[in-house]
């Protein structure tokens, strides 16, 4: 019986020494393939490249702030000023929008510059202006400047335009790139810069109404709200029965001419959306939209859209949890008017057709008597279940719980 179990004893042992040089053999193989792989997944020597991304990793790149790309600010030289450039492909040509004084512009020249894989060239292109002037203020005259290159390399694509007399310091614009869609959506939505201090509660209030009645696309000048809050309202972009895009332009305007400012927003924003939306609108964060039907659907391309304008205050008798826009009811008329912004191009010159208001909230309206306005309370239910409210009150609790512990630790 001892010899069996002696044998059994040299059996398992053998097996075991085996299974330990095998376990080895098969590490040190995995080690070497380990060993010829650098972080990113791609091979040492010639061995294929193995980076695999999702094919929603690049929609959300591409999605990801996509009407303000490239990123721009307002630039001097000498004494004139440039936001943003276009190009047309049809029209084959660059479009800019310049702030300056009259008298100086001369003796300027363009040149256009083409990207081809990983090479730069520019191409000298034809240069034209039309002024609108400025009555206010002499040393901030509209140009609006075209600038065709004569030829330009096949398979590229426009990245900049230079912009300056020669031998002297030039504006160099980054151009974006006019996109065109087959599906467009009827209506865009661009908001002009708050120069108020809105709380940020309300500006997140402002989106998830807006996005309730189709609204999928919005485009925000920027003058300094707060990050976070940027930051929360373009990370849920793209997200289930939300906005599709959430766009933020930097925008420090050169003067404090408010009209000649809202002039120049409303051409960037007809420029930046074209392409993609029948219609833009500029609106102010305390600006909200009543709509004669319960949501945006097939506005034409030849039409202009108007909507008039009224006052709203707050009703105290509504509760006061219920977001800003539907607390101010107490409304008046004004005898102002807002248009859709769209081509000039396109349009057929008949009289704007009216499908709605805008309610700007205020803090304090003249007439007490005004009467309680009810043409949003069809909105009251889904925009009090919003899930964009929901989120963000989510993220503010998050936010005090944790400010709170951080208090906590510290003392």
């Amino acid at each position: 019986m001892r010899k069996y179990q002696q044998l059994l004893l040299v059996i398992v042992s053998f097996v075991s020494v085996f299974s330990l040089l095998l376990y080895r053999y098969e590490y040190m193989q995995l080690l070497n393939v380990l060993e010829v792989l650098n972080f990113f997944g791609y091979t040492a020597d010639n061995m294929t490249n193995c980076v695999l991304l999702e094919d929603k990793f690049y929609v959300d790149l591409e999605n990801d702030n996509m009407l303000a790309k490239p990123p721009i600010s307002w630039i001097k030289r000498d004494q004139y000023y440039a936001y943003s450039a276009f190009w047309s492909a049809q029209q084959q040509s660059v479009h800019l929008l310049i702030l300056g004084p009259r008298s100086a512009f001369s003796g300027y020249e363009c040149r256009v510059w083409f990207r081809m894989a990983d090479q730069f060239v520019s191409k000298p292109a034809k240069m034209a202006y039309s002024i609108t002037t400025n009555n206010h203020d002499l040393n901030f005259h509209q140009y609006e400047v075209h600038c065709k290159p004569d030829n330009f390399p096949i398979n590229s694509e426009p990245y900049g335009v230079l912009l300056g007399r020669e031998n002297s310091l030039k504006l160099f614009i980054p151009i974006e790139v006019q996109k065109e869609s087959l599906i467009k959506d009827d209506l865009i939505m661009c908001i002009a810069p708050d120069y108020s201090g809105i709380p940020d509660t309300y500006l997140v209030e402002f989106i998830a109404f807006h996005t309730l009645l189709g609204v999928h696309h919005f485009v925000v000048y920027d003058i300094g709200i707060h990050y976070k809050v940027l930051q929360f309202l373009r990370s849920i972009a793209g997200h289930r029965d939300l906005y599709k895009t959430f766009s933020t332009l930097s925008w420090q305007f050169p003067t404090t001419d408010l009209q000649l400012e809202r002039s120049i927003l409303q051409k960037d924003c007809m420029r930046r959306t074209q392409g993609l939306a029948k219609h833009s609108i500029l609106l102010s964060w305390d600006q909200y939209l009543a709509l004669n039907n319960d949501e945006l659907n097939s506005l034409k391309n030849d039409i202009n859209y108007t909507f008039e304008i009224k006052k709203c205050c707050n009703n105290r008798q509504l509760k006061k949890s219920w977001p800003m826009a539907m607390k101010k009811t107490i409304c008046e008329k004004t005898n102002e008017t807002l248009n859709t912004i769209f081509d000039d191009q396109t349009m057929n010159y008949q009289p704007p057709t009216k499908i709605g208001s805008i309610h700007r909230l205020e803090e304090i309206c003249d007439k007490i008597s005004s009467k309680d306005d009810k043409s949003m309370a069809k909105y009251l239910i889904s925009f009090v279940n919003s899930k964009l409210l929901r989120l963000w009150k989510s993220q503010l609790k998050f936010s005090i719980t944790h400010v709170t512990n951080n208090n906590v630790i510290n003392l």
